[in-house]
């Protein structure tokens, strides 16, 4: 039996928002097996993803819509994460559906950020765009493609295995930290294109220790992601700075904070990368 069972066309729903957006609820995995796992975690992120999209479409407060991306993130990560217990063909197929969701998704969200940070200082232009931008993501999260996500979900069926959720664990966050190091090995800290790329390997390698944690010392997994989350959160406003540029077709916006921002990448980059992974051990 699989047990993901939640999700559905947020339009059945009844037409009350959420009385707040829902934030990622990490499961209880310790002591569970890699393939117990995976469903908990997709169950997990189904329930944001499902929450979150009825607050898109029957609310204007633009958190909604940045949780549901965190949720639709979540699940993908769980796709990489697992990887090696899932079939391929319904596991690409799921990744491909969430795949085609997100520029439409993203677009609206820089927007958000724009505006937000903008303030009072944000044209009718600005919020005209804004406007447009979150039509498309409604018209999107109310599509039956959208509707499809956790029927899809329930096709990929995590394999048992003999591992115990550490020893899984080791090889999946390995992998992802091998990939963030190679990304960011020689990287010009002042390209943007680098360092959103550099981003998407924190994020991915976040997401996974988030996962796996459970399965190793608590405090040693604690400092660590303490650390991925301020490198992450440099880079993510580093990103609204670069992307909002475009959107105003203005060069210069925002250069005296990411002068400031810039100055605090490599110290942060320096911090992560001396401090030791949590699931080797010391030495």
């Amino acid at each position: 039996m699989i047990p993901v069972v939640v999700g559905s066309n947020p339009i059945g729903h009844p037409r009350l928002p959420p009385r707040a957006p829902r934030r990622w609820r990490a499961p209880a995995l310790r002591g569970a097996t890699p393939q117990a796992a995976f469903y908990a975690v997709v169950q997990a992120a189904l329930a944001q993803i499902e929450a979150n999209a009825r607050g898109v479409l029957l609310s204007t407060d633009p958190e909604f819509l940045h949780q549901l991306r965190v949720g639709l993130r979540r699940l993908r990560s769980a796709l990489r994460a697992f990887r090696g217990l899932l079939p391929a063909k319904p596991a690409k197929h799921l990744a491909r559906s969430l795949r085609k969701l997100s520029p439409k998704l993203g677009a609206a969200r820089d927007w958000d950020v724009l505006v937000q940070r903008l303030d009072a200082d944000a044209t009718a232009r600005d919020r005209k765009q804004r406007d447009a931008a979150r039509r498309i993501a409604r018209r999107a999260i109310a599509s039956k493609a959208f509707a499809r996500i956790a029927d899809e979900a329930r096709f990929v069926i995590a394999s048992e295995g003999t591992k115990t959720l550490a020893q899984f664990g080791v090889a999946a966050l390995d992998r992802a930290h091998r990939k963030l190091m190679k990304q960011a090995r020689g990287i010009d800290r002042r390209d943007a294109a680098g360092r959103h790329a550099m981003r998407i390997r924190v994020k991915r390698l976040r997401y996974s220790c988030e996962f796996f944690a459970p399965a190793f010392a608590t405090k040693r997994a604690a400092a660590y992601l303490a650390a991925l989350k301020a490198l992450q959160d440099i880079l993510g406003e580093l990103n609204d700075l670069s992307v909002g540029r475009e959107l105003l077709r203005d060069p210069q916006w925002g250069r005296a904070r990411e002068a400031a921002l810039l100055m605090k990448l490599e110290p942060a980059w320096v911090a992560l990368e001396k401090r030791p992974v949590f699931w080797r051990a010391p030495g």
